[in-house]
């Protein structure tokens, strides 16, 4: 299975059956020098801290 190269919109497309494309520089959440939104960049964030605690916790 291929996998879509057009950005899909995380916050408008919650909730909807058809996703909302992306509108990058035209968003106040888009980072234009990462090319990513900034809510994947919190969730991407959060889920590596989230692997530091649990690997932590195990040592």
């Amino acid at each position: 299975m291929a996998t879509s190269q057009i950005p899909v919109c995380p916050l408008m497309s919650a909730g909807n059956d058809i996703p909302i494309i992306c509108v990058q520089e035209r968003c106040a959440w888009y980072v234009a020098n990462l090319k990513k939104c900034s809510m994947y960049i919190i969730g991407h964030n959060t889920m590596l801290e989230l692997k530091n605690k649990l690997e932590n916790r195990s040592n």
